[in-house]
């Protein structure tokens, strides 16, 4: 299956994120089930891996997912049922800090740490791509085709 780009004018990660949406919100994901791994979604949508990457981030920044490193994304609980319960978001939660997850305080601590380690990754992630861009201005420009410019 692909996405409909010619009829969707939104951007492939936007679409990809929709459609996990849908899923969340039809009931077929419900709180604790693993989302598709990226790649299944790649090979699902034709997509760049950094789509569904974009994806997944959109989906964190929503509170509709988390991910837990090695074991893949997960659906969150509604935040009225994990306050309800005070009992974490989902598998491996609890493992994350070390600790049984007691208190609205312990759950707030573990997704912040989650979204530090996002974070991370993606400054780490940045900071190659510009190590590599900073190297192919230098090629250029030792082979002489950035005077030019």
């Amino acid at each position: 299956m692909t996405l409909s780009l010619e009829d969707d004018s939104r951007p492939p990660y936007i679409q990809v994120a929709d459609y996990l949406r849908r899923q969340i919100n039809a009931g077929e994901l419900g709180p604790g089930d693993k989302v598709p791994s990226s790649r299944e979604l790649q090979e699902k949508f034709g997509l760049a891996s950094a789509t569904i990457q974009n994806a997944f981030r959109l989906l964190k920044s929503e509170g509709l997912i988390y991910s837990v490193q090695g074991r893949g994304s997960f659906i969150r609980r509604p935040a009225s049922e994990s306050d309800a319960t005070a009992g974490g978001e989902g598998p491996g939660d609890a493992s994350l800090a070390g600790a049984p997850v007691d208190s609205t305080s312990d759950v707030r601590y573990i997704r912040l740490s989650q979204e530090v380690a996002d974070l991370r990754r993606d400054v780490a992630s940045m900071r190659e791509t510009l190590i590599g861009a900073l190297e192919l201005i230098q090629q250029l420009k030792d082979q002489g085709l950035g005077e030019d410019a």
